[in-house]
């Protein structure tokens, strides 16, 4: 961001003047206190020190910014103008939102693929009671995202909770181990498109968290479960952002060095996208 030309000089004059002032009343020695008030305009904005979206207003508001300049430059060339295509940008129906793939994990695999949306099969073929997938017509460009695991009890339970490792509790031992070390802190994940690689590596490390407080028995008055905050937890940047199309064909997979060792049925891997959806802003041929 630029500053005024004479924003810095204005601000040493005041803080210079505030150091005289505060000295003279307080008895201070005028040059550490100088060299405090001059140091204040000089340290660094929260503008573009971001953090997760949604904690932090100002690193959603930038996003959101983020998220419409690429829609721009996504749709440029669907228009004549400049104009014509911001016009059309400001037009869409714009919100924060996320998608919600899901997978079963197996020891029959090493890869593991979502489906992006309702038309894309994952690799247990089956679209879960719990997903939120892109619908064909809508767009969402992608500012963070997470990784998480789950024990469902059938293919339709919703009374399941998502972690960001192996709990001991909710996994049996030898698949939460798994979870533990063949998963998270081997595996990686990858997207492409239209068979084209846009990230082919990032480590699942990443969104292993394991919790200061951690559930060690049935819930109970001695056992409490685990601190987790979903707006945080398990999630990390994209950065670039990425722009997800309705009509495109999204391939995120899990790659795994080898088979899981153990894992339990209808255990599950969950991928949360979240960032700026577009609604109705795709042309499905």
């Amino acid at each position: 961001m630029k500053r005024n030309r004479f924003q810095l000089p204005f601000a040493i004059l005041f803080a210079s003047a505030l150091a005289i002032v505060v000295s003279s009343l307080y008895g201070f020695n005028v040059v550490p206190v100088t060299a405090v008030c001059l140091a204040v305009p000089l340290l660094p904005k929260t503008i573009g020190v971001l953090g997760m979206n949604n904690t932090n207003n100002i690193s959603a508001r930038d996003s959101f910014r983020k998220a419409k300049d690429m829609f721009f430059q996504a749709w440029r060339k669907n228009f004549t103008s400049d104009k014509a295509t911001m016009d059309y940008v400001e037009g869409l129906k714009l919100s924060q939102s996320e998608i919600r793939l899901e997978v079963e994990l197996a020891t029959t695999l090493a890869q593991f693929t979502f489906g992006m949306t309702p038309n894309q099969a994952n690799s247990t073929n089956v679209i879960f009671n719990t997903e939120n997938r892109l619908q064909l017509q809508d767009s969402l460009v992608v500012s963070e995202y997470g990784i998480f695991v789950g024990q469902p009890a059938s293919r339709i339970d919703t009374a399941w909770r998502m972690h960001t490792y192996g709990n001991t509790q909710d996994f049996a031992a030898a698949d939460a181990a798994a979870l533990d070390t063949t998963f998270y802190n081997h595996g990686f994940f990858s997207v492409k498109c239209n068979n084209d690689v846009i990230i082919p590596y990032r480590g699942l490390f990443n969104h292993w968290y394991k919790p200061q407080t951690q559930q060690t028995a049935a819930l109970g008055a001695g056992s409490p479960g685990d601190q987790i905050r979903g707006a945080e937890d398990g999630m990390i940047t994209q950065e670039p952002n990425l722009l997800l199309v309705g009509s495109k064909n999204y391939q995120p997979q899990i790659v795994l060095p080898v088979a899981l060792a153990s894992a339990a049925a209808f255990e599950r891997c969950v991928l949360i996208f979240r960032g700026v959806l577009a609604q109705n802003s795709t042309v499905v041929n």
